[in-house]
């Protein structure tokens, strides 16, 4: 299967929105030149991780948006003039006493450099990427197998998150974040598939070996750290195909949706430790569902992709355009966390995770369509040369989805269409030109042929109910909580009553209901509301049915 990459999207409607709204955050001093990554920025103790961040959310919104960021060149510029001898960022790395942080960071730098590298083709950049590689990274084989794992090897607590312990054990300097020396996973099994190499290989491969006997809930390690290490996993795992690499990455995912996710689909910042949520952890989160769906064509994996973007994602974002952390729902309640913005990190993985949501409405071959997503957006098939479609969605507030065929090679080409169609859908209706038309409805998916000319309308129209979902994770296991949703959004009250009568709720519309005065509305809107509004509103997500 083939998917539409960013190149081949022009997005629209909201998906625009919260691209250009990061995109202009993104644009604000503390991402400048002679800003991101130093002390001005308040960056301290993660050599590359500001900066590396910075360039992947601005190369990739640029490509997504096919405009030119303001600094992002004399931004790339800055970074190459101040780096050490070895030609990385921050201090020279003692290998006998390894800072893992800094591993951390450079792999952000790494992403960074690399989706640079693959807009622009600036071979100057190609080699900084090979240079950072050689002289921080290649050395450290063989020396990952003494990476210290048990609590007390690391002497961190609560208070230790996101600075380096004091400790140096078996030749490394831990982390308060634990874990956080396998995010270089990701770095560099993307720089692997540009580049590859034997011993980059040998390097990745004693890594996923090792990070695969680690005890991550036991240990209470950062959920961001190893859902970044698991897509690195995966990108591995689409070139070799290892199945091992698979079926820990589903194991792994099990995990997290029980002891590291929220009832509203967002994160834990550490396995077990519900203090507030990352979006950085969710976004991860939604990319390894969507990886996982494209490994496994499994719909339960579509069906977590589609509630963590809506819930977990879109809440997160903030007015400003960047993103922030919420309570983890300890008490029922999504309401946000006193750091309303994350912009040392989450912010600019903000810019990562709206353009690669932008991607994934399509994916094929042959003549073969598959639609995963409704995201609006002019979609150029490059599996289907000449092939151009447009969506245009009001998913998930309403089932009402419109596609045009815009541009078509061939006449009369038969075209294969499947429509991702979620299992709770009521009344389906599929229409061509204003014709019903047959199809097969199985495994979450709507099968109907087209033939695809230019100007052809095709219409999905279905109901979406309201329906009532056990919670998900351990927390809360046992409480005979549930969640109330329409389709795929969860719904939130700003009243704080338990009890709920589903039977008197009435639809307003637009996801919304009423009931005894009460109004319950999706929560997918922040980045559109007042900031003062969005600090001071709390929405209860967890009742208990009254009938």
């Amino acid at each position: 299967m083939e998917s539409c990459k960013l190149e081949h999207v022009i997005p629209s409607g909201e998906t625009a929105a919260r691209i250009i709204k990061n995109m202009a955050r993104m644009h604000d001093r503390i991402y400048q030149p002679g800003v991101a990554g130093t002390k001005e920025a308040e960056n301290v103790g993660w050599p590359g991780d500001w900066e590396g961040r910075a360039i992947l959310a601005l190369a990739l919104e640029a490509k997504a948006l096919n405009v030119e960021p303001a600094y992002l060149d004399r931004l790339v510029d800055w970074i190459f003039d101040n780096c050490n001898e070895e030609g990385y960022r921050g201090e020279v790395i003692d290998f006998s006493a390894i800072n893992e942080q800094s591993l951390a960071g450079h792999s952000w730098l790494l992403r960074g450099l690399i989706e640079y590298y693959s807009w622009k083709n600036d071979s100057r950049v190609l080699e900084k990427i090979k240079q950072i590689i050689e002289n921080l990274y290649l050395p450290l084989r063989g020396k990952f197998i003494h990476y210290p794992q048990k609590a007390e090897e690391r002497a961190c607590d609560e208070n230790s998150v996101g600075v380096l312990t004091g400790r140096v054990y078996s030749g490394w300097k831990t982390s308060g974040d634990t874990g956080c020396a396998f995010i270089s996973l990701d770095g560099l099994a993307h720089a692997y598939e540009l580049i590859g190499g034997s011993q980059l290989l040998e390097l990745l491969e004693e890594m996923i070996t090792v990070f695969m006997t680690i005890d991550f809930a036991g240990i209470s390690a950062q959920t961001h750290a190893t859902l970044t290490a698991c897509r690195g996993i995966m990108r591995l795992y689409f070139v070799h195909k290892k199945p091992e690499y698979l079926s820990f990455c589903q194991k792994m995912f099990e995990i997290y949706k029980r002891k590291g996710m929220t009832e509203n689909y967002a994160n834990f910042v550490h396995f077990l430790r519900p203090s507030c949520t990352e979006p950085c952890g969710v976004i991860d989160s939604f990319m390894m569902a969507v990886f996982l769906w494209e490994a496994t064509a499994d719909r339960s994996y579509l069906r977590d992709a589609h509630e963590i973007w809506y819930n977990g994602v879109c809440r997160g974002q903030r007015p400003n355009g960047g993103f922030g952390c919420d309570h983890c729902v300890e008490d029922g309640t999504v309401r946000v966390h006193a750091i309303y913005e994350s912009y040392w990190c989450c912010s600019m993985r903000g810019g990562e995770g709206t353009t690669f949501a932008s991607t994934c409405s399509l994916q094929g071959e042959k003549d073969n369509l598959r639609f995963l997503f409704y995201f609006d957006g002019r979609y150029q098939i490059p599996w289907i040369p000449g092939l151009v479609l447009r969506i245009e969605s009001a998913y998930p507030r309403t089932g009402e989805i419109v596609i045009r065929i815009e541009q078509s090679c061939e006449l009369q080409k038969q075209l294969e269409c499947n429509f991702y169609i979620p299992e709770w859908v009521e009344n389906v209706k599929c229409m061509v030109d204003g014709k019903p038309v047959e199809y097969q409805l199985e495994n979450s998916f709507l099968k109907a042929g087209v033939v695809a000319e230019k100007g052809t309308e095709i219409r999905l129209k279905f109901k979406i109910p309201l329906i009532t979902m056990p919670v998900v994770g351990d927390l809360h296991k046992g409480s005979g909580f549930v969640t109330l949703r329409h389709g795929s959004l969860i719904l939130g009250t700003k009243a704080q009553d338990v009890g709920v009568c589903i039977s008197q709720m009435e639809y307003k519309g637009n996801g919304v209901y009423f009931e005894h005065g009460r109004i319950f509305k999706p929560l997918d809107d922040a980045y559109m509301m007042e900031k003062e509004q969005l600090i001071e509103d709390s929405y209860r997500i967890l009742f208990r049915k009254a009938e």
